[in-house]
């Protein structure tokens, strides 16, 4: 038996934007320049990281563009590794995804929420890990 059922289309070309710039940018944004720029000789060798990390990104828009207009289905990374490896790399994928790699998403956010919390109005010696676990919580 063959499924050929289509996701409904519901997002506009905007709302696609805007995800896949939130999915880029992330978080990350509020803490990474100052890294970035802490790791470079120069202004024009900071431009240069942000350049090439954009290249990045963009390449791997294009390959995932490429892969939803070929396979048009519901289910993403789980999807594309399913039909390519088989079922059990995908459920591997799908388990780690679920159990680490979103969790660890979520600690980051917590963690750069209670660095910035931390800057208006300290709790102490563990401030950062107080607010990032109220902010779990």
């Amino acid at each position: 038996m063959q499924n050929n059922s289509k996701p409904k289309e519901t997002l506009s070309i905007i709302d696609a934007v805007a995800i896949i710039v939130g999915m880029v940018v992330g978080i990350g944004i509020f803490k990474t320049p100052s890294i970035v720029a802490a790791s470079a000789d120069s202004d024009s060798m900071i431009m240069f990281f942000w350049l090439l990390g954009g290249v990045a990104s963009f390449i791997g828009a294009l390959c995932y563009a490429e892969l939803t207009s070929t396979y048009p289905h519901a289910g993403g990374d789980y999807h594309y590794l399913r039909r390519a490896f088989g079922g059990m790399p995908a459920f591997l994928f799908a388990w780690a995804r679920m159990a680490v790699i979103q969790t660890g998403s979520i600690a980051m956010v917590a963690f750069l929420i209670g660095d910035y919390a931390s800057q208006i109005f300290c709790l102490g010696p563990y401030s950062t890990s107080l607010y990032a676990a109220f902010t779990v919580v």
